[in-house]
């Protein structure tokens, strides 16, 4: 019976003829617009220095650098994809954010701060040396939080909350707090908590008391069953997914692989020797753990929990670090060796590079804008938006209206229209031999270069002090989007496209233009 079905499927594709849809190869705005976010390397001076960035996989290709130098980085907490905020510490114990629009590095607090825990949008939740729960906002507003037992541990949550968690006579703690408010929202007690432990993922928080783990689920506090070790834990990370945890063991080589869904040990991992510290890449394809002694670390397939082998480098930071199509980047000697994940054969070599700080980020922040979007509407017959504003407007009735395009009637012809053209402007010679670019125009007319936006008027303001425009002031002008406010520096108006575009080139510096008066 096969044959008919086939016969049959062919003459349906046959009746159908050709589909007016382009071939998925052609390049087009839709194929643009899907691809995913680009990979970019962020590298620092390991001294401290400007922040650079590159589009992988081209290692050499620098396309962005910061405008103001960054402190000597520790770690990197988290990267905020809507702001472009990058939350780091500095090596002094420092929350720092490194902003990827505006190229500025900013301090948030001079104290440092401990147990330090990045939220969305470039917030920051540390603990003071009281032990009072504190966040530091981007906007400058700090807020502080005393609790009856020290914190040990922050976790902050996907919606501006945080989970701190301590332990006080064997029991562990948990309140989940609401800043700005200094209510707790709500609380927990952990029999049998030795200590909190950060394992990297927001659905539980856990103690480990001895060779067990204690917990709580994030979303409602509720009591997780134990899970029970064959040793005291070492060291614990999760998958970005927080599906898995990966805990190693004191004096073990072994890494129990823990179920968040059945909260028990699936299965074991024996590496040739004890375990260290273990690291995990964003996107979970590897699990690095770094030996007790010696330089170098052992590679495991997340997948499969196989053990692919083991690299030769110094364990940094920020290296061995996965990048994003699955090389391990490993730091040896004065150089940066570029590893195949798979086989650990060396792929590429960055001379130099392990004198400064490597991190990866995705995102789109460093895409040049597309030239679509700069183009004016154009409606049937040619006539841009400006052209047809003062049509006549009158709704058409239902019977007139055209069809949805897949259906078999054709669309009737529209009414002719009568459009009157507008009066061209006078040209005006420019007064004393000035520029056409200097020219006052009349208001709402010419063209504005915008070249940041912020969400709070000193970032604004430390822009208009750091940009040179000679003969052009700029200036800050308060917008509102969505309900959020936010600070545009401008310039304008110019009288042209291209008198705005060449006086923005000699800044140096990002900028988008568009028409009107600012």
């Amino acid at each position: 019976m096969r044959p008919p079905v086939i016969l049959l499927a062919a003459s349906v594709l046959a009746a159908c003829g050709r589909s007016d849809r382009a071939p998925a190869s052609e390049p087009g705005a839709s194929t643009v617009a899907s691809r995913g976010p680009d990979p970019v390397l962020l590298r620092v001076p390991r001294s401290g220095g400007r922040v650079t960035a590159a589009i992988l996989p081209r290692l050499d290709s620098v396309v962005w650098r910061s405008s103001e130098p960054a402190p000597a980085l520790a770690r990197v907490l988290a990267f905020d994809v809507e702001s472009g905020m990058l939350a780091v510490i500095d090596t002094a114990g420092r929350p720092t954010r490194i902003d990827l629009r505006l190229g500025t590095v900013r301090t948030a607090s001079k104290t440092p701060l401990t147990a330090l825990a990045a939220g969305q949008g470039g917030t920051f939740f540390g603990l003071a040396a009281d032990g009072s729960v504190t966040r530091l906002t981007p906007s400058g507003d700090a807020w502080k939080l005393p609790l009856r037992v020290p914190a040990q541990e922050l976790y902050p949550q996907r919606d501006g909350s945080v989970l701190a968690a301590g332990v006080r006579g064997g029991t562990g703690y948990v309140w989940r707090l609401r800043p700005p408010t200094t209510r707790i929202g709500d609380s927990a007690t952990v029999a049998g908590g030795g200590r909190a432990v950060r394992t990297g993922s927001a659905e539980r928080v856990y103690f480990a008391a001895g060779s067990e783990l204690h917990g709580v689920r994030s979303r409602d506090l509720a009591a997780v069953p134990a899970v029970s070790l064959d040793g005291p834990v070492r060291a614990i990370v999760a998958t970005p997914s927080g599906d898995r945890m990966y805990v190693a063991l004191e004096g073990s080589g072994e890494v129990a692989v823990v179920d968040r869904f059945r909260d028990a040990v699936a299965r074991t991992i024996t590496l040739p020797g004890e375990v260290r510290e273990l690291r995990i890449d964003a996107l979970g394809r590897y699990l690095l753990a770094r030996p007790a002694r010696g330089d170098s670390a052992w590679v495991v397939a997340v997948g499969t929990d196989r053990v692919v082998g083991s690299v030769a480098g110094a364990w940094r930071d920020d290296l061995p670090l996965v990048m994003p199509d699955g090389a391990i980047a490993t730091a040896t000697g004065d150089d940066v060796t570029l590893l195949d994940g798979a086989s650990l054969q060396p792929r590429d070599t960055v001379a130099k590079g392990a004198a400064d700080f490597w991190h990866v980020v995705l995102w789109n922040g460093f895409r040049p804008r597309s030239a679509e979007l700069d183009k004016p509407v154009t409606f049937g017959g040619g006539e841009s938006a400006a052209d047809t504003a003062a049509a006549d407007t009158t709704a058409m009735p239902a019977d007139t209206l055209a069809p949805p395009p897949d259906t078999a009637t054709p669309a009737p012809t529209p009414p002719e229209t009568t459009s009157v053209p507008r009066p061209a402007r006078p040209t005006v010679p420019p007064p004393n031999g000035a520029s056409p670019g200097e020219v006052a125009l009349p208001p709402g007319e010419g063209y504005t270069v915008q070249f940041a936006a912020a969400d709070d008027e000193r970032e604004a303001r430390a822009v208009v002090r750091r940009v040179t425009l000679p003969g052009r002031p700029l200036r800050v002008v308060p917008a509102t989007r969505g309900g959020r406010r936010f600070y545009r520096v401008v310039s304008g108006p110019f009288a042209s496209r291209s008198d705005a575009e060449r006086a923005a080139r000699t800044t140096g510096m990002r900028f988008w233009v568009y028409e009107g008066a600012p």
